[in-house]
């Protein structure tokens, strides 16, 4: 199962990966120019949201500390930013990916249609556990890594392709 949207994620995970490169530890508090989300909770979010997708197929979480200031809803000011690390949020996101893809592949139909109950999703299209995973996988982290992207550029790098 999720074949094209793994297969999708690999090919954003590879852009994240030279997009974050070029975004210096000392600026990830930094936000970009329109009063965008600084990349540090960007990257927070994006590590924490791997492993909630995780959970939706039976797996836990590596860092539930992170849930409150990271997760869906959150504020992206972070209180004391010095406490996280943009290289560990990295890791978490280049790890925690390709364990969610492995998982998507393996996973059951049946519990993939139940609700998903977030409630910061209700009311929208995506109503189902496999259409959140399915939105994980692609549209999410594909809009947060343009919002680093966006961050990329504004501080004068160029095009990547």
């Amino acid at each position: 199962m999720f074949e094209i949207e793994t297969t999708l994620n690999q090919f954003v995970l590879q852009g994240f990966q030279q997009i974050v490169a070029d975004i210096p530890a000392n600026r990830v508090n930094e936000r970009p120019a329109g009063n965008g989300h600084p990349p540090l909770w960007v990257l927070g979010h994006l590590a924490i949201c791997a492993e909630m997708g995780q959970t939706l197929l039976g797996g836990s979480m590596q860092h539930p500390q992170w849930a409150v200031a990271f997760g869906p809803g959150s504020s992206d000011h972070v209180d004391n930013p010095d406490q996280y690390s943009r290289d560990e949020f990295v890791a978490a996101i280049v790890e925690g990916y390709p364990k969610l893809c492995a998982a998507a592949q393996q996973a059951a139909v049946e519990p993939l249609n139940e609700p998903h109950g977030l409630e910061l999703l209700a009311g929208t299209a995506i109503q189902t556990r496999g259409h959140l995973l399915a939105h994980l996988l692609t549209t999410h982290l594909s809009f947060h890594v343009a919002q680093l992207s966006g961050w990329r550029r504004a501080a004068g790098h160029g095009p990547l392709f």
